[in-house]
C-alpha cells in the first residue's frame, strides 16, 4: 500500500502576523521575503491570482508581465505585513506560505485587483476572508476595463 504524505498545512484555529522585507517579486501573486532573523520564505499571496509568467507549464499569459511590473512597483524592498488566514492551509502544495499581504495599512490583494492586475481567486474551493473586498475591487477594475479586463486581454488568460 502506498503511502501520501502532504505538505499542507491545515488550517489553523487563529491566524499569526509578521513582518518581512520583499527581496524578491517572482510574479503578481509570489513574492520573496526575509525575515528580521535572516530567514528567508516564499509566499502565495492570498485571493488573487494573477496571469502567469513563469509557470513551468503554461506561457506567459495575457498582462503577465504588467501584473508582476505592478507588484515589484508596490512591494519590491519594502516592508509587509504578513497574516495567515484561520480559514486558509498555512502552507499550499509548494510549501509556500500562504498570506495576506498589507503595507502601511494598504492591502496588495485588493489593489491589484482594483488595478486590473489580479482576478478575485479562491484557493482550493475555500475564499479566504478578504474574498469579498477583493471580488469587489475586481468588478471596479472590470467595469472600468482597468489592466487585464481591458484591451488588448478584455479578461482572457
Amino acid at each position: 500500500m502506498a503511502t501520501t504524505v502532504a505538505f499542507l498545512t491545515p488550517p489553523s484555529a487563529q491566524a499569526y502576523t509578521t513582518t518581512a522585507t520583499v527581496v524578491k517579486v517572482v510574479d503578481g501573486d509570489t513574492i520573496g521575503v526575509e525575515y528580521s532573523d535572516g530567514r528567508d520564505d516564499t509566499v502565495r499571496i492570498l485571493g488573487i491570482d494573477t496571469p502567469e509568467t513563469k509557470h513551468p507549464d503554461k506561457a506567459v499569459e495575457c498582462w503577465g508581465p504588467e501584473a508582476t511590473a505592478f507588484a515589484t512597483a508596490e512591494l519590491a524592498g519594502r516592508v509587509v505585513t504578513l497574516s495567515t488566514d484561520p480559514t486558509q492551509d498555512e502552507r499550499d502544495r509548494y510549501r509556500r506560505l500562504l498570506a495576506v499581504v498589507d503595507r502601511d495599512g494598504w492591502n496588495y490583494s485588493i489593489e491589484a485587483a482594483r488595478a486590473g492586475a489580479a482576478r478575485a481567486y479562491i484557493y482550493d474551493d475555500n475564499p479566504a476572508t478578504i474574498y469579498p473586498q477583493i471580488q469587489a475591487a475586481q468588478q471596479q477594475a472590470q467595469a472600468a476595463d482597468r489592466g487585464l479586463w481591458g484591451p488588448p486581454c478584455n479578461g482572457a488568460r
